[in-house]
C-alpha cells in the first residue's frame, strides 16, 4: 500500500510535514494508489515491512522531512485468515511507530471507535480479529514511547455533503440487501443507536488536531448523544428508496433473543446459499456496531472548540451517502421514471 507525504499547507494551515498511510478516504479520498495535487508527493512504500520496504538512503530522507504520521493504513475485513490482519495492522503499526521515533514526529494514530468489540452469542465472532488487532495496535502506540494522539471513528460514511467515499461499507451492503428485499427482519431493538459520521469530518478532525499541534489525549470521532437510533436510520433509507421508485417494506424488528431461539434457525436455512451468507455478513455488521445499544463517546464538541467542523444533521448526511451509492449503483431519475 502506498504511503503519501503531504506537504506543507496541504491538509492544514500549520506549517508542517505530514506522512499519511492509507489514504482511504480519511483525508484524501483514494486508496492503494499515488496522490496527486499542490505539495504533495507519493512515496511508494509498504507498511508490513519493516523501514515500508525503502532502502536505508530513502528511508532517512522521509525521516528527515516529516514531523507529523497520519496513520490510518489498516485491513478492515472482518473475515481476513490470511494474515493480513496481524501483518498490516499490528506489524504495520509497530513499522510507523518505529519510523515517528526516528523522524522525531507526533503520531496520530486511527483506531476505531469499535476496538472492544465482543461477540453477542453465535453473531459477531468474526469481527473479533479486527477489533482484538485494532486493539494490540493501539497498545503498540501506548508502548512506543513517541508522542502519539489515538482517534477512534465510528461507521465512517460518505462526505456529509456529496455522499463520496472511496470504498463501499459494510453499511452500503446492508442497504443493497435492503433494496433487493433480503432484509425482512431485524433482529435488534429499534431504539439502539447506530453511530455514523462524515468522511470529511473526521479528516476535519484529524487536520484539527494536527494544526493545532495536539502531541497528545485520545478522541472519539462519533455522532455520540447525537446518533440515529436503528429505527429511524432505516426509516431514511426505506423512505429514501421509495423516492426512486423501489418497492421495499419496512423490516421488522424482533427480540434478538427471539430470533435467535425460534426465527433465524427455519429463517436462515430456508434460504438460498448466496443470500444466507450476505445475510449473515449484515447480522455481523449490526451484532459489531451496534453493541447492545451502547452509546459511544464523543470528542467532537471538544474539537469543535479547537476549530473544527460541527457534526452535520445525520439524517441528511445519511441520505447523501445512499444517494451516492445509488448513482454508482444505477438508481437514479431514470430509475425513478420507469417505475412511475
Amino acid at each position: 500500500m502506498p504511503v503519501q507525504i503531504a506537504g506543507r499547507h496541504s491538509i492544514a494551515r500549520a506549517r508542517r510535514a505530514v506522512l499519511l498511510t492509507g489514504a482511504s478516504g480519511v483525508v484524501c479520498l483514494v486508496h492503494r494508489s499515488p496522490v496527486s495535487g499542490p505539495n504533495v508527493t507519493a512515496v511508494p512504500g509498504d507498511i508490513a515491512k519493516p523501514m515500508f520496504g525503502l532502502g536505508e538512503r530513502a528511508y532517512a530522507a522521509l525521516t528527515a522531512r516529516v514531523d507529523a504520521v497520519i496513520h490510518c493504513a489498516a485491513v478492515t475485513e472482518f473475515n481476513r485468515t490470511d494474515g493480513s490482519l496481524e501483518a498490516t495492522n499490528i506489524a504495520g503499526t509497530e513499522h510507523i511507530a518505529a519510523f515517528t521515533a526516528a523522524a522525531g514526529a507526533v503520531l496520530y494514530h486511527v483506531s476505531t471507535a469499535f476496538v472492544d468489540t465482543t461477540a453477542d452469542g453465535d453473531r459477531g465472532h468474526t469481527a473479533i480479529g479486527y477489533a482484538s488487532s485494532k486493539s494490540a495496535a493501539e497498545q503498540v502506540v501506548r508502548s512506543s514511547g513517541v508522542p502519539h494522539v489515538i482517534l477512534r471513528p465510528s461507521v465512517v460514511i460518505g462526505d456529509s455533503d456529496t455522499g463520496e467515499i472511496a470504498a463501499f461499507q459494510g453499511l452500503h451492503r446492508v442497504v443493497a440487501g435492503l433494496f433487493a428485499g433480503i432484509v425482512p427482519m431485524i433482529p435488534f431493538d429499534p431504539s439502539w443507536p447506530i453511530d455514523l459520521v462524515p468522511v470529511d469530518i473526521v479528516a476535519d478532525a484529524i487536520a484539527c488536531l494536527v494544526e493545532n499541534r495536539v502531541s497528545e489525549g485520545e478522541f472519539w470521532l462519533t455522532a455520540g448523544e447525537a446518533a440515529l437510533s436503528l429505527d429511524e436510520g432505516f426509516t431514511a433509507a426505506v423512505e429514501f428508496g421509495r423516492s426512486l421508485g423501489v418497492r421495499i417494506d419496512m423490516p421488522r424488528f424482533v427480540p434478538p433473543e427471539m430470533f435467535d431461539r425460534l426465527i433465524g434457525p427455519v429463517f436462515l436455512d430456508a434460504l438460498p446459499g448466496k443470500i444466507r451468507r450476505n445475510v449473515l455478513r449484515m447480522l455481523e455488521f449490526f451484532t459489531t456496531y451496534l453493541q447492545s445499544g451502547q452509546t459511544k463517546p464523543s470528542s467532537l464538541d471538544q474539537l469543535v472548540a479547537l476549530g473544527a467542523r460541527p457534526l452535520p444533521d445525520q439524517r441528511e448526511s445519511l441520505r447523501n451517502t445512499l444517494q451516492y451509492w445509488a448513482g454508482q449503483n444505477g438508481y437514479g431519475p431514470a430509475q425513478t421514471e420507469r417505475a412511475a
